[in-house]
């Protein structure tokens, strides 16, 4: 059998591979990139360890000058945008917890967050469902009638 001379040696191939994963597997995180902290039983929330003010927006430099570091930051998305929401959430020893919303950096008010992590609204992900449903069963009729008519 001919061995091909131009071919990528596979330790070269199992390393692009490795790093490949390894990249994938960062780029899924939710975590925001200022944040030092652990993961809690809780769904893309972070208790905080350290924040770097260098990463941070203005708004949330000033939040984090006047109030300090938050116990926790959550990841949100909003309901009608699906732009990404951090909430830092201020809970001190007592009952009170106080939340700080922020969309894209910047300080919000009033805001309606969901808490899927999905980029793609509710519809979105519905009509794409059906569309795999759908074209797996076009796909599979055919093939089905083929094989049973031999």
């Amino acid at each position: 059998m001919p061995r091909c001379e131009r071919c990528v040696p596979q330790g070269v191939l199992k390393g692009l591979v490795a790093v490949m994963i390894g990249l994938a597997a960062v780029g899924c995180t939710y975590r925001p990139s200022y944040l030092k902290g652990q993961t809690t039983d809780l769904p893309n929330r972070w208790k905080v360890e350290k924040i770097e003010p260098g990463r941070l927006s203005e708004d949330q430099r000033d939040t984090l000058e006047r109030r300090g570091p938050p116990t926790y930051v959550r990841f949100f998305r909003e309901v009608d945008s699906r732009k990404p929401v951090y909430a830092w959430i201020y809970a001190d020893s007592g009952e009170a917890v106080d939340l700080v919303w922020f969309v894209d950096g910047t300080r919000a008010e009033e805001i309606a967050v969901d808490s899927d992590p999905s980029a793609f609204t509710s519809t979105t992900r519905r009509r794409t469902r059906i569309a795999l449903l759908v074209g797996t069963g076009v796909a599979l009729v055919p093939a089905i009638v083929l094989f049973a008519n031999d």
